[in-house]
């Protein structure tokens, strides 16, 4: 299910009247936003000093502050107008609209809810380009019935609605009004729309695009509400500094609250593995000398802080470094927010390189970086990878078995992957097998939780740690020999890879014993060093995975391996460790199958890191179904056979 969902988006823009369905990842909805914000305080620059207006009389001075005002909202306007023409009508659209399927009736009743919420901001935000292009036609009136209606505490008004649509993505009281709408629209695709996985498009995508659908009607409703206060305020209604202050904290709460639904835990990253690092050359030899250059430095590490310069500014890099590199002597950082694995969001290079996602703000400030001469040696700043501390790394993947509970008939019914501390894990829900391939639905094995520090935790035997040499991920599909299904995982290590393998028990199909005696391990232990080694699966420049707008499939095959690696320079300045780790839950869409096999794919496309996960193979019926003509009597039935209809 992990690559099959995606009708949320579609459905709230059917009926919100627009046509959304990816958004080009050069327009950054979020860094639009801060644009916007940005345009919409410095307007208020445009009314100058404080004034008072008589009622009933047209000054000239309000005529005035009144076309600068709609001038500014003009701007904007064509800012929110660029942003909705980069946004592409997919075909996928077509497809998704054409079928037809049934949803939850909560969920039904929000979708519908919604749409007309997005129809109206729509409808509100139209109308005002309308009053923006007929500004010197109207009355004045016009401009301020609609400026009031803007901000009016009635719920039907524009901050009505958009406070309405906030609470279907966090309801306010959710132990009264259950789930958001993005929670409820995914445990239904996942029940109820097997049809959508030929579109092959991830949650992932189908979450940020509904953030960024909503974001837009956000945008739109705080700009209209700004810039109704400053008609208010020209038109001698009321100071309204402090009402303006409070919508845009408002704005700024709602739209953090969306964007943490929009953050629910789908993926999990591998930190501090390889990642871009600036560091001088001085810093990397005992001697703190500049003789050699960057290219010099392939593997190395800190020795120090040279005259407390740009290297007291950043975090150090406390473990190796690794292939240097020289791109420019000057540059300028943008350091990553506190509390971010990132060390930067961008570097910007004199010589026009840029690394990174490049924003309007710098919440840290700008660094400027500049090399220096140490004569006769010039002392560069080189581009590293920094292959940090293990102690404060998230690169570790646990080794221990995840067994189902076979000595109570239990067999595996899901998996997944989940991130406990700085530990990946394997956890699986397991069932209660019955007769004849019926299983009894169960739960989620508690996963044996440990850190890598604690006493008795042995890296080889309860864990592997990625490194730069042993960061491998076989990618292989397993599954049991003919009569045995699916009752344990686990992750080994051969050679530098990790390995992913099953364990197979023996079953009776028609009374639905285990014979967990004659359990085996099973994995396919192709090597370096084989005559047919694996091949494998290359990465080319990834970006982050949630970014592209490009559907993401499963682009691996059987015998491969998948080498976890530094995102690329230019797109996001290799501050990311790709492939990312899709956390999602791998189950049968309704109640429990009989599962035979596992393994552990890739989703991506050229030019994104994509994202690693496990897969399921449910068990072949078809041979203990037979189209035999009916027995002459009961008691010569077949008794491991079934009739067609049963299935």
């Amino acid at each position: 299910m992990a690559s099959c969902v995606r009708l949320l988006l579609v459905w709230a823009v059917f009926l919100a009247g627009g046509a959304r369905a990816f958004v080009d990842e050069a327009v950054d909805v979020i860094r639009l936003s801060k644009e916007i914000g940005e345009e919409v305080l410095n307007s208020w620059d445009v009314l100058g000093r404080p004034f008072n207006s008589s009622s009933g009389v047209e000054l000239p001075f309000i005529r005035r502050h009144e076309r600068r005002v709609l001038a500014r909202l003009g701007q904007v306007a064509r800012a929110i107008e660029r942003l909705e023409e980069k946004v592409e009508q997919n075909g996928a659209v077509a497809r998704l609209l054409a079928g037809t399927g049934r949803r939850e009736t909560r969920l039904e009743l929000r979708l519908h809810e919604l749409g007309d919420l997005l129809s109206r901001v729509a409808a509100a935000e139209r109308q005002m380009r309308d009053y923006v292009r007929l500004q010197r036609e109207l009355e004045r009136s016009t401009l301020q019935d609609f400026a009031a209606w803007c901000v009016s505490h009635e719920p039907r008004a524009l901050s009505g609605l958009l406070e309405r649509v906030h609470a279907l993505v966090r309801p306010p009281h959710q132990y009264l009004l259950g789930r958001g709408i993005l929670q409820l629209m995914l445990e239904d695709l996942e029940e109820r729309h097997p049809d959508v996985c030929e579109l092959q498009l991830s949650p992932h995508q189908l979450i940020y695009d509904m953030y960024n659908t909503i974001s837009l009607a956000e945008i739109k409703g705080y700009a209209m509400m700004q810039f109704s206060w400053m008609l208010l305020k020209i038109y001698g209604k009321g100071n309204y500094t402090q009402e303006a202050s409070l919508t845009r904290e408002r704005y700024v709460e709602r739209t953090a609250r969306a964007a943490a639904a929009a953050r629910r835990e789908t993926y999990a990253q591998v930190t501090r593995l390889l990642q871009g690092y600036i560091e001088n050359e001085v810093d990397m030899n005992t001697e703190q000398t500049c003789k050699e250059n960057c290219g010099y430095y392939t593997l190395a590490q800190n020795h120090g802080c040279f005259k407390d310069m740009y290297c007291a500014r950043q975090p150090t890099c406390k473990g190796r470094i690794i292939n240097c590199q020289y791109i420019d002597s000057d540059m300028t950082v943008c350091p990553a927010k506190k509390g971010s694995t990132r060390r930067y969001e961008w570097i910007e290079y004199e010589n026009g390189n840029r690394f990174g996602q490049m924003t309007s703000e710098c919440h840290r400030g700008k660094n400027k970086v500049d090399s220096w001469w140490r004569l006769p040696y010039h002392c560069s700043y080189c581009f590293c990878l920094c292959e940090d501390d293990a102690y404060i790394a998230e690169r570790s993947f646990s080794l221990r078995e995840v067994l189902a509970a076979h000595e109570q008939n239990k067999v595996v019914t899901g998996i997944r992957l989940v991130k406990y501390g700085r530990v990946f894990h394997l956890q699986i829900s397991e069932g209660t097998l019955g007769e004849r391939g019926a299983v009894t639905p169960g739960g989620w094995v508690p996963v044996q939780k440990f850190d890598v520090n604690d006493a008795g935790v042995r890296e080889g035997q309860d864990y592997h740690t990625l490194s730069y040499e042993r960061r491998a991920l076989d990618l292989d599909e397993l599954d049991s020999p003919r009569g045995q299904i699916l009752t344990g995982v686990r992750f080994s290590v051969i050679g530098a890879h990790l390995h992913f393998e099953i364990r197979s028990t023996p079953f009776n199909y028609t009374t639905g014993r285990l014979a967990p005696e004659r359990n085996q391990w099973i994995s396919n232990d192709n090597t370096d060093g084989s005559d047919a080694p694996r091949s494998r699966l290359e990465l080319y420049k990834p970006d982050v995975p949630t970014r592209g707008p490009q559907p993401l499939q499963v682009d691996s095959k059987h015998d491969q391996y998948v080498e976890f690696t530094n995102s690329d320079f230019e797109k996001d300045a290799a501050q990311s460790t790709v492939p990312f780790v899709d956390i999602q839950p791998v189950e049968p869409m309704q109640g429990a199958a009989l599962i035979s096999g596992a393994g552990m794919i890739h989703r991506g496309a050229r030019g994104s890191g994509g994202f690693v996960s496990p897969k399921l193979f449910t068990y072949d019926h078809s041979r203990h179904v037979h189209a035999d003509p009916p027995p002459a009597s009961l008691q010569t039935a077949e008794p491991d056979s079934m009739p067609m209809s049963n299935f």
